[in-house]
């Protein structure tokens, strides 16, 4: 009988941290959502007119150029990032944001399926117990082998990753993910951050 031998291969990781003085930041997006929620009263929607996987409102996805604030947000979290790259020893010279943008989702609103590239995505969960929401990951596997001995295997190409309040989550922006329908009627407020990880000019000229 010859051996069979096993390689582990394809893994992937999903990383979060709390985001200090949360409270702070919330009332601030909470605040935006505010006025261009309400465009008749402030005259501010800087929604895109396109189509996307995102079906709900949602700001321009160069809101942190819009908004200093967001801005601000944006440059902190990056901090926090940067000591996290430098911590678990990655190869990421530089880390630029790309995009930013608010999402919330009344009853109903979800986003399906989808990815961010090439980029290092970022979601900071602003308002979300309320609404129960949830961000899903989705595997491209299309069967897994079961042993028949295993009982409590339950293959599934789908992943919940439990959301709170004040949680900032960030992952391969490769992996697929999703939302969930609102179903109830308070809204469900997100904001994404791309970055995208790049080396200075001329590295590996020698």
């Amino acid at each position: 009988m010859v051996q069979i031998n096993k390689i582990p291969i394809f893994t992937d990781e999903v990383f979060y941290f709390k985001l200090p003085n949360f409270d702070i930041w919330k009332k601030q997006i909470e605040q935006i959502v505010l006025v261009e929620d309400n465009k008749k009263i402030h005259g501010v929607d800087t929604s895109p007119e396109d189509s996307c996987n995102i079906h709900a409102k949602r700001t321009a996805w160069n809101s942190h150029v819009r908004y200093p604030i967001l801005n601000d947000l944006c440059n902190e979290i990056k901090n926090y990032l940067i000591d996290w790259i430098k911590q678990e020893d990655f190869d990421i010279p530089s880390l630029d944001l790309e995009e930013c943008w608010i999402n919330w989702y009344k009853k109903n609103n979800y986003a399906q399926p989808h990815q961010h590239k090439q980029y290092l995505a970022v979601v900071l969960f602003v308002d979300v117990e309320a609404s129960g929401g949830g961000l899903y990951f989705h595997s491209d596997k299309n069967y897994s082998l079961v042993k028949k001995s295993n009982s409590h295997t339950n293959f599934s190409n789908a992943k919940k990753i439990n959301s709170e309040n004040g949680t900032v989550i960030f992952f391969d922006g490769s992996l697929h993910h999703s939302v969930i329908p609102n179903e109830k009627e308070e809204k469900r407020i997100t904001m994404a951050m791309n970055f995208r990880p790049s080396y200075f000019e001329g590295r590996g000229e020698y």
